[in-house]
């Protein structure tokens, strides 16, 4: 129910908007109250390998081959290969970047909050990006017309023979599965065939620890001993309703698809325009990243049409 603002309760606002402290503190708790979620960082890493470099690190992939083992005579002059390097991968790096501006009269008037939570929202958002740049390319990596077999469109929803079957062509690609990805609404028919409850005859048997999460939570953490990832189904703005990732498409990824990185640590610049007046606030941030899909058939995409 909400609070009935009343005189006393004006008068409490007034003196708060009066004292320039206690106003910031107050735009501060508004700002982070309405703030939009994000996706966490660490989500890159279940799909892809991921690496931190810095400036002067290596950038190039080589992949070496020609080295063999061969049956031997004793007394006689061993063979030997020779050794090539048949491919080379050269990250091409991109550039993220993310800034604000703002009057300066309105950041002492604390109306759009602090510098310190504006670097953080942007912090989050450079993360946003690039979870969503890397699910959206692996989510595009293969169409009906490239596979036949790492691609499956399906009518409304996942069901176990769908995914039975991808979960097979990542393993004999990959040798495993590192995860089953999407958004919460994609993977959750997996609830339904995920195997914790087994029927024999007229007998049901439950699987008492997956259907005691499923009970709890709602939710279960894995489908045959393969992690489920859920992507937060979220907007880049919640007024355009522009979805961060893809919302009807599920990926079956296997191990050591590919590689993201980040290259040096994230660069801020701030700077006052004083030629305006009051003068004008800015603040950029940006970041190196790039990534590699070194093996494309170790990924698999499930679309819902």
């Amino acid at each position: 129910m909400a609070k009935e603002i009343t005189p006393e309760l004006k008068l409490e606002m007034a003196s708060v908007m009066k004292d320039p402290a206690r106003r910031l503190e107050l735009a501060e708790m508004i700002v982070e109250y309405v703030n939009v979620g994000h996706i966490t960082f660490d989500f890159i890493g279940q799909l892809l390998d991921t690496r931190a470099l810095n400036p002067g690190d290596m950038l190039i992939k080589k992949l070496r081959k020609g080295i063999k083992v061969w049956s031997h005579v004793p007394g006689t002059i061993p063979m030997k290969s020779e050794i090539t390097v048949s491919e080379r991968l050269n990250y091409i790096l991109d550039y993220a970047v993310t800034g604000v501006t703002a009057n300066t009269q309105e950041l002492a008037q604390g109306d759009i909050g602090t510098v310190e939570s504006m670097r953080s929202e942007m912090m989050a958002k450079l993360r946003d990006f690039y979870v969503a740049k890397v699910f959206t390319a692996l989510t595009t990596i293969w169409t009906s017309v490239n596979t036949p077999s790492n691609y499956a469109t399906i009518a409304t929803a996942v069901d176990k023979t769908t995914l039975d079957a991808m979960i097979k062509v990542i393993i004999r690609s990959a040798g495993g599965v590192r995860a089953i990805v999407g958004v919460r609404d994609v993977l959750q028919p997996i609830t339904e065939f995920a195997g914790w409850a087994v029927l024999s005859g007229a007998t049901t048997t439950l699987i008492q620890n997956i259907g005691e999460e499923l009970a709890r939570t709602g939710w279960i953490g894995s489908y045959k001993g393969i992690p489920l990832v859920i992507v937060p189904r979220d907007y880049t703005d919640p007024e355009s309703f522009t979805l961060m990732v893809p919302d009807n498409k599920l990926l079956v990824v296997g191990d050591k698809a590919g590689e993201f990185i980040t290259y040096g640590t994230p660069t801020s610049q701030e700077y006052t325009d004083p030629r305006i007046v009051p003068p004008q606030w800015n603040l950029n941030i940006w970041q190196s990243f790039g990534f590699i899909i070194d093996y494309a058939s170790r990924v698999g995409v499930i679309k819902i049409t």
